[in-house]
Formats: structure tokens, C-alpha cells, sequence
């Protein structure tokens, strides 16, 4: 595990970015999965900023968004696509062509899963993942007691999810209650995954998703096991470490 550390927000946002698009440089047509949330809304700032100032190219790039509320599509400014475009893919080079989302609106969501599972794999699979961390260690929407050996399926979207996004929504009532999220296994089957976290809200969990027991109880737990992990934290995130990160 290689491990980040930033001293503000300003510098986790920056650092992050160049992080991810160092990867894009040497490799044009990379196979990325974005994750959505307010963790991530700088990154992808600055990552639209690369493109604009420095020319950061995203033609070649395939991007696939990790999850999606029932219902929801991309007209909705609360699905996870729509803030993905509001946020990076309207701002950047990327073909919409190259651009696969989970069509949330379709009467048969298990189907969808299934095919959106086998597209991943028949595209070759995802080089780079990106996450952050729930305070209750979901990724994606994969709540605690998650199965490891899940793939992309349909699930019941946590009350965390839900309270965070009630606003977005327009209140609590109209958050979706399910969802379709890549799975487990699908996250972990990737090349290589960045998590992110700031802000001392997330220390704790972030604190026993890395240094505590691999626990389904803990969905995040189980990227101790991958093998080209990066972390990349504010001061306020790691402080909870019982080890002093490095930074590279």
C-alpha cells in the first residue's frame, strides 16, 4: 500500500488529481471507474483544470461510473451521472461514446446489473479505480456486510447515503431506496485503486478499514488485500493512524 498524505484540502484536491493523471499520460486509453460524493468533487476540479490548462488529454480515456440511485437518470442533477458530467465529463475531452453508466431507469435492474457486469469484462477490465469512504466503510453502495464475492447487483442504498443525499434530492423521502453498485469483487478485480479520504470525520473508519481486521461488518477492509492500492489523505483523515504515513 502506498500512502499520501496532504496538509489541507487544497493540496489532498491537487495531488490527487495529478495522481490520476499521471496514469492517463501513460496510458492514453485507460479504463477508469469514477466514484461520486463531496470527496471527490475537488478531485475531478482539478483534474478538468489539468485539461484546460496543461491539456491533460481524456479522448482515448473509458470511463464507467461506479453506481447509480433506481430511477435515476442523467437528467436528474442528483444521479451519480449527472454530477459525473456536471463535475468532469462535460469539462473535458472524454467521448461520450466512452462513457458507460448503469441505465438505473430500466424496469429490470438485476438484467442491467448482469449486462453492465459482462461489459466491464468484455472491454477488459477496469486500470484504475477510484473511491472514497463512507464513514460507515461503504464503497460504492456497498454497505457493511457486503459480500466479498459480490459483482454488480441491485441493493438497498444505506442510511448514511440516503441522509447525505436528501437535500440533492429534494428531501429524505425522495432519496431512491435501491441502487446498483459494481460489486466486491468487481472493485477489487481492478489494476489498481485510489481511496480517498478527507476531513477528521473520516479518520476513524478510515483508521480500521487499513489497520483492522478484514471484515465484511467493514466493506473498505478488504482493499488491504489488493495489491497496487494508493491511499491519498488530508492531515485530518490519517490522524487517526497508529503509523505515520509517507509521503511520496
Amino acid at each position: 500500500m502506498k500512502h499520501i498524505v496532504e496538509t489541507d484540502e487544497t493540496a489532498f484536491n491537487r495531488r490527487s488529481a495529478l495522481e490520476i493523471a499521471e496514469l492517463i499520460k501513460q496510458k492514453a486509453d485507460i479504463r477508469i471507474c469514477f466514484a461520486t460524493g463531496e470527496t471527490t468533487k475537488g478531485i475531478y476540479h482539478e483534474l478538468a483544470e489539468l485539461h484546460r490548462h496543461e491539456g491533460l488529454d481524456f479522448s482515448q480515456v473509458t470511463a464507467f461510473v461506479l453506481d447509480e440511485y433506481e430511477g435515476a437518470s442523467a437528467d436528474n442533477p442528483a444521479s451519480c451521472l449527472a454530477r459525473l458530467n456536471d463535475q468532469l465529463f462535460d469539462r473535458v475531452n472524454i467521448k461520450k461514446s466512452n462513457i458507460s453508466a448503469i441505465a438505473s431507469t430500466s424496469k429490470d435492474l438485476h438484467q442491467i446489473s448482469k449486462e453492465f457486469e459482462q461489459h466491464i469484462g468484455q472491454a477488459g477490465g477496469i486500470d484504475l479505480m477510484l473511491l472514497g469512504i463512507g464513514t460507515n466503510g461503504h464503497i460504492g453502495f456497498n454497505e457493511p456486510g457486503s459480500p466479498f464475492h459480490s459483482t454488480t447487483r441491485v441493493v438497498p442504498i444505506g442510511e448514511d447515503t440516503i441522509h447525505a443525499r436528501a437535500e440533492m434530492f429534494g428531501s429524505r423521502e425522495d432519496v431512491p431506496k435501491t441502487g446498483v453498485t459494481m460489486g466486491i469483487k468487481t472493485i477489487m478485480n481492478s489494476r489498481q485503486i485510489f481511496l480517498f479520504a478527507k476531513g477528521v470525520n473520516k479518520a476513524a473508519m478510515l483508521e480500521k478499514a487499513l489497520c483492522g481486521p478484514i471484515t465484511q461488518d467493514i466493506p473498505a477492509s478488504v482493499l488491504q488485500l489488493h495489491p497496487a492500492l494508493t491511499v491519498i489523505t488530508d492531515e485530518e483523515a490519517a490522524s487517526g493512524l497508529p503509523y505515520r504515513p509517507m509521503n511520496y
